[in-house]
C-alpha cells in the first residue's frame, strides 16, 4: 500500500488519463529507465506519451531527477506511441496497444518494466525512421502479459542497423 501513495504522489502532475486510479485495476504500470546504449550510464531524458484516438492526447515529462527513471500509466482500450528524447541522441518511440486486453484478464493489471537504450545521433539518420515505432508492445494470449512483438523488433533493429552503416560509411 505504501509503494501506490508513493506513486500517486510522484505521480500528481500527470493527467488523468495517464494517472493511476484507485477504483481501477485496469492499468498498466510502465517503469524503467533510459541508459546510454554503450556505457549503460543513466540518462535523463524527456518522454512524450501520446494516446492516439479520435481526438489525440499528448503530455510530455521529464525522467525524475537526474537519472532516467520514469513511472506512469496507461488505461485499457488505448494505442499509445512513447518517445524517448534527448539532445544529441537518436529517439525512439515505443507503442504500446492496451485494446486487445480481455476483460478478464484485468486482475491486477500489468507491469511493464523497460530499459529504453539510448544511442548517439549520428549525422544525417532518418528522421523518419526516427517516427517508426522502435519496437511494439501488446496483450498475448499465450503468455497472458503484455510482451515485446518479438517479430516486429527485429524488422525494425534491421533497419536502424542498416541505417546507422549507412551514416558510418557516408561519413568523411
Amino acid at each position: 500500500m505504501l509503494f501506490l501513495s508513493l506513486v500517486f504522489t510522484t505521480q500528481a502532475q500527470i493527467p488523468s488519463w495517464l494517472a493511476a486510479d484507485p477504483t481501477n485495476s485496469k492499468l498498466v504500470y510502465i517503469t524503467g529507465l533510459t541508459e546510454h546504449n554503450q556505457t549503460g550510464t543513466e540518462l535523463p531524458t524527456t518522454i512524450k506519451i501520446e494516446l492516439i484516438a479520435a481526438e489525440k492526447l499528448t503530455y510530455s515529462m521529464n525522467t525524475f531527477d537526474d537519472h532516467g527513471h520514469f513511472e506512469f500509466f496507461l488505461r485499457p482500450d488505448g494505442l499509445y506511441h512513447i518517445t524517448f528524447q534527448k539532445p544529441g541522441y537518436l529517439s525512439k518511440k515505443l507503442e504500446v496497444v492496451t485494446g486487445n486486453v480481455p476483460d478478464d484478464q484485468w486482475d491486477l493489471g500489468f507491469v511493464l518494466d523497460l530499459t529504453v537504450s539510448m544511442e548517439e545521433s549520428l549525422p544525417n539518420f532518418s528522421s523518419t525512421l526516427q517516427e517508426e515505432p522502435f519496437a511494439r508492445c501488446m496483450y498475448s494470449g499465450k503468455s497472458e502479459r503484455i510482451e515485446f512483438d518479438k517479430s516486429y523488433s527485429k524488422q525494425q533493429r534491421s533497419k536502424w542497423d542498416s541505417e546507422r552503416q549507412r551514416c558510418l560509411t557516408s561519413q568523411p
